[in-house]
């Protein structure tokens, strides 16, 4: 499992066949959640601070974005709903197992920023596309299966789903030769079998989808 940031200079996005054209519009624009996903692209809802004399309607005379509803206006911007078929949205929805992480966007002051998450070889083909169709300035890996295991656990566990654990595994529940009940587990500590049994099963389900996703 990995977390990527992307991020590019405002300079490298001058030059970048329908993003310079955002700059052209906007001083900046925030992507705040996707509304839907298909194959031909993504609804995104977006928050867009335009230049003076500038209207969000020309954001339709851009190949890649089509504005179809405009919500509200105000100091911070307009709100629109914001059809993207860039390549960058579409190499997104092609890979399986990655995920974009809302709030992201452009600024003529900061440039762009982006957060990826998921499957190690998911996100490495995504950075591989990313790196032609648009080359980031800077790209900050960090991957989950090199942190220390204790730190892995305790963040995917809660406090009582690992004292519950631990107490089945030292009582041998997890044995090949198991002579202990879910119901003589819980009244040794003092809990329903009902309310230990779903601890139990709440901490396997996410031992195993990390198991599945260190596999994969």
């Amino acid at each position: 499992m990995r977390k990527v940031v992307l991020r590019w200079k405002t300079s490298s996005l001058r030059g970048a066949q329908g993003i310079s054209e955002i700059l052209k519009i906007c001083e900046r624009i925030e992507i705040l959640g996707h509304l839907s996903i298909t194959k031909q692209g993504v609804t995104q809802l977006a928050e867009i601070k335009l230049k003076d004399g500038k209207k969000v309607e020309e954001f339709n005379n851009l190949d890649n974005f089509e504005v179809i509803k405009v919500h509200e206006e105000n100091e911070d911007g307009v709100l629109v709903s914001l059809f993207c078929n860039h390549n960058l949205a579409v190499s997104a929805i092609e890979l399986s197992n990655i995920h974009i992480h809302p709030p992201y966007g452009i600024s003529e002051k900061n440039g762009m920023e982006m957060r990826i998450s998921g499957l190690s070889n998911s996100v490495r083909r995504f950075i591989q596309l990313i790196r032609i169709v648009l080359p980031p300035d800077n790209i900050s890996v960090q991957t989950f299966q090199k942190e220390n295991n204790d730190n892995v656990w305790k963040t995917l566990l809660t406090e009582r789903q690992v004292e519950v654990l631990s107490h089945a595994i030292r009582k041998g529940f997890y044995s090949m030769d198991r002579n202990v009940t879910l119901k003589q587990l819980a009244d040794e500590m003092q809990m329903a079998r009902s309310t230990y049994g779903e601890h139990i099963r709440r901490a396997e389900v996410e031992i195993m989808n990390k198991i599945f996703n260190d596999l994969n």
